[in-house]
């Protein structure tokens, strides 16, 4: 069974409004956490970027995004490994 992580991007919505929210899955099944972590850090970064793109303060933007967006996707992952932990 695949599992996803989807990294939702809802720092996105707060800087750049509700029509730019994104999200991005990231396969997670087989990984390592480094992986993962590279892997998220990544997509992150993609929809961060998208969504500060043309913005007042851009860098400022984009790394109160890339911030808030990790911290949400660390708590889908962790969430959903104690799911799995509790199977």
């Amino acid at each position: 069974m695949n599992r996803i992580l989807i990294a939702a991007a809802i720092a996105a919505a707060v800087v750049a409004g509700p029509a730019a929210a994104q999200s991005v899955r990231v396969q997670v099944a087989g990984k390592s956490p480094e992986q993962v972590q590279a892997d998220v850090n990544t997509a992150a970064r993609k929809v961060c970027h998208a969504a500060t793109t043309g913005a007042t303060f851009p860098l400022e933007m984009f790394d109160a995004c890339l911030k808030a967006t990790l911290k949400d996707a660390t708590s889908q992952l962790t969430g959903a490994s104690v799911k799995l932990a509790q199977r």
